[in-house]
Parts: C-alpha cells; sequence; structure tokens
C-alpha cells in the first residue's frame, strides 16, 4: 500500500508539474515573460483555482475515477494528502488489498 502511495503522490507532483509548465508557457507566449520565472511548486497552494481543477480532472483521467465531485470533501493541501485522498479512492485490487 505504501508502495502505491509514492506513485500516486509522485504523480500527483508530475501533473501538478506539467499544468503549471503548461500554464507560464501560455502566459510567457502571451506576455512575453521570462519562463525562469516559473515559481517551485511545493504544494497545492502554488496552483491557482483553474490549474488546480486542471491537474484533478488529469488525474481523474490517469485513474479511471471520479474526483472533481468529491474534492469538496478534500481539505489536504500537500501532495501527500492528495495522494492519500486518491488512493483511498482507488479500486481496491488497485490500491493493492
Amino acid at each position: 500500500m505504501a508502495n502505491v502511495k509514492k506513485e500516486v503522490q509522485d504523480s500527483v507532483e508530475r501533473e501538478a508539474l506539467k499544468i503549471l509548465l503548461f500554464s507560464n508557457e501560455e502566459m510567457a507566449a502571451n506576455e512575453m515573460l521570462d519562463l525562469g520565472d516559473i515559481p517551485e511548486l511545493t504544494d497545492l497552494g502554488g496552483l491557482d483555482s483553474f490549474s488546480y481543477v486542471l491537474l484533478v480532472l488529469a488525474l481523474e483521467d490517469k485513474y479511471g475515477i471520479p474526483l472533481l465531485d468529491e474534492m469538496a470533501a478534500f481539505s489536504g493541501k500537500t501532495f501527500a494528502e492528495l495522494a492519500d485522498f486518491i488512493v483511498e479512492r482507488l479500486p481496491k485490487q488497485e490500491a493493492g488489498s
């Protein structure tokens, strides 16, 4: 189970970084910004609301589980907390039970 949580957490972090990079590339192209100004992503607080929704939708697609409607029950702030939230919702065979 700990292995699955680590894999999910790594996936959450990768997806969040991809979204952050994509949104900043778009902003840079539109506003001629330096991509070196992209903030380091340390937790979910580094995402704006649009990027947060994109992350949740990407994770829904990746894991084949509905998350967006359940996010009202999520109060965490870290990637690890989001990973735990996702692992709790994975089918039992995928979560290692």
